[in-house]
Parts: C-alpha cells; structure tokens; sequence
C-alpha cells in the first residue's frame, strides 16, 4: 500500500481515534499511486509544470489540509497533512515541492494577513485549494539566507507602494497569479502580496537546473511596480519576522518531502536487490547490499519519526522552531545518502535513465539549500539550544 503502515502507527500513536485520518489517507494513496506515480518520470524529463497533478480533488485535498474550514480548508491536524505530503513526494517530487511552496505563504497569509487579506486571497482567490498560485520571492543575487541585505526598494507614494529590485533562484513565479514580494521600504524589510500581472513585473530568466525540473526556477525584474498598500503584509519594517515563520512552515514540509523521496528510492533499490543477479544468486543476499538497505531504512524512520514529532508539536502550539529546523536538517540530508546509497545498489543502471533512481537523488540534492541551507540550520539550532540553557 501507499499509505505505509510506518505513517499509520506514527498517526495512531498521535490520535488513538484516528480511523477518519487513516481513511481519507489510504484513499489519497490510492489515487496518488494510480495516477500521479506514472506521469512522475516524464514530468522530470520533460520538464513539464504539473498543473495537471495540482488541479486534481485529490492534490487540492492535500493543500487545504492544514488550514481552516472558514477558508475553504480541511481543518486537519498538522500531522495528517505532513503524511500526505510524504505520499505526495514519493509519488511526484515536483508536484509536492509546488505544494510546499503554496502552502508556506498561505501560512504566512493566515498568521500575518488582516481579515480582509486572509478573505481576498485565501478565500476568493482560492489560494488554500490551488486553486490560484502563489510564489514567494525572497533571494536575491546579493543574498539568500542574509536577508538583511536585500537591496530591492519599496517607496511609499500615496495610497500605493512603488517597488523596484530584482530576485533570483525563485520557484514558479511564471505559472504563478501572485507573488509574495519582500523589499526595503523606510522602515525595513517589508512583506508585499503582488499580482504576476502588474505592470513593471517580468520574469526575466530561466535558470537550468540539475533536479526538479518540473519546477521553474526564474530571475524576476521589478520595475517600478505600483502595489497597494492595503497589500502590505502585516506590518512595514516586519518583513524579516514574516519571511522567518514563513520559512520554518516550508521547512516542515521540506522534511516531509525529503522522507518521501528516500522511500521512493529505498522501495526501487529494495526491488532492485530481490531481482539483480550476481555471481548466481540475487543480489539482495550479499551483505554489504543487506547493510545498506539496512542503514537506508533506519535513517528514513528516524527521519520520520523526528518530522512527524515536529509538526506535532506545531499542531499543539508549542513552540517548535528548534524542533522543525533539526527536522528538516536531518532529513534533507539523509533524503541525500539514502538516494546515493539507492544508486550504489543500482550499480551502473543507476547511473542511467533505466530504472529512473538518479531522479530522486537530483530532487533531493536542492533540499540541504533550499529554504536554509544545512550549514545556516546548524547555526540556528546551536543557537536556539544554546539560549535554552
């Protein structure tokens, strides 16, 4: 089954009563293993956006899960959602990433927006169900995880803000309706919700990449971009507060996806090993190929294990960061060595597109980088433990 039976001991464990949760699990495996598994290699190939994969129930379903009901969400516990997420993953990597991203800015929408942004654009803009897209534009050449010097200008002008600057390394700013924009406005880094449509916006330049490559990685142009100020995302000067929940929502995530894409790679090697022959005997009986499924599988239940624990916590309103920030560390690198172990089975074939292994090894390589890099998380949680004291 999809739906592992890992994740579902995980979720009883959190709720005893969680028949409900399983059922509605079990049948998004279902279909995530019916219909999105088989376009997943050709999504990577091809480099095709999955719109199609985002507009199903099912992947709407998913999306909405975390939010509440009076913005057209599921209202479901943290937990559930992050279970999902792994199945989404395992199934598609491109398509959760996408996930990832929409979902991480709704949060910031839900935590730092007013009614009236919380109701335009969660809700009649659909942006809880996918239903509309949203990027989050926060890098620049200049900087990534110094965000302090960001160098694109927000001037206020009357009723409305003139936004001029450019970003880098931003994730589908080309498929999306919306952009979360951050800039320097006279009283500091300041969050802005912007329509892809305004004038003086461009997506300037498609940038290669070595893995997601469902995923348009883009340089945008701001010129001169009139943005309301009734668009200001909480308040002005509080850009870096908003930009760091934002991120520690999308690291939750990442950890799931990283989970996903290891058991993805560990369930090819696993078949691998049960069916490669090798001096007369399957290769699954040698030992240095038992060790290495054996260390794969530990580290993904580790991994598992700290993840769900995490959005756990968050779902009880504790204070989570330290915990959601060695969450994703742990994870992303582990996704990396359970990919290249994966590929180590394989042999040569892993090297090639015949058993579509290295896949997973490219997707999870942007996972150490992306939404703070390893080597910054280390530093915030020694930091964190270290002001614990």
């Amino acid at each position: 089954m999809f739906y592992l039976k890992e994740q579902r001991n995980i979720i009883r464990m959190f709720f005893p009563d969680s028949r409900e949760y399983e059922t509605m699990l079990e049948s998004i495996g279902i279909f995530l293993e019916k219909e999105i598994l088989l376009n997943a290699k050709r999504v990577d190939q091809e480099a095709i956006f999955p719109r199609h994969n985002l507009a199903t129930v099912e992947v709407k379903q998913i999306m909405a899960m975390p939010f509440p009901q009076t913005f057209n969400g599921l209202g479901l516990p943290l937990p559930v959602y992050i279970a999902a997420l792994e199945m989404l993953a395992k199934a598609c990597a491109n398509t959760a990433l996408q996930v990832d991203v929409q979902n991480m800015v709704c949060e910031g929408i839900r935590l730092f927006g007013n009614d009236r942004q919380k109701h335009h654009f969660l809700l009649e803009n659909g942006l809880v169900e996918g239903t509309r897209l949203i990027a989050f534009a926060l890098t620049e050449h200049c900087c990534g995880s110094d965000a302090k010097s960001i160098q694109s200008r927000a001037i206020l002008s009357g009723d409305s803000y003139i936004l001029s600057g450019s970003k880098t390394l931003i994730t589908n700013p080309g498929e999306a309706d919306f952009v979360l924009v951050f800039a320097k406005a006279e009283k500091g880094l300041s969050a802005f919700l912007m329509p892809t449509k305004t004038a003086g916006f461009d997506v300037t330049e498609a940038i290669p990449k070595l893995g997601f490559r469902g995923n348009q990685l883009s340089a945008i142009r701001l010129k001169d971009c009139v943005v309301p100020r009734e668009n200001l995302l909480g308040e002005e000067g509080k850009g870096l507060d908003c930009a760091k929940q934002i991120l520690n929502a999308g690291r939750l995530s990442i950890a799931a996806i990283a989970v996903g894409i290891a058991q993805a790679a560990l369930e090819k090697a696993l078949s691998y090993s049960k069916k490669r022959k090798a001096f007369g005997e399957n290769i699954a009986h040698f030992q240095m190929i038992q060790e290495k499924l054996a260390n794969m599988v530990t580290q993904i239940t580790a991994a598992r294990l700290l993840t769900y624990y995490a959005a756990n916590l968050k779902e009880k309103g504790e204070n989570m960061v330290s915990q959601v920030t060695q969450a994703k560390l742990f994870s992303a690198e582990m996704a990396l060595r359970v990919c290249d172990d994966a590929i180590q089975i394989h042999g040569g074939y892993g090297y090639t597109d015949a058993f579509d292994v290295h896949r997973h090894w490219r997707d999870a390589r942007l996972l150490t980088i992306g939404e703070g890099t390893s080597d910054i998380l280390r530093l915030l949680i020694a930091h964190l433990e270290l002001n614990a004291v």
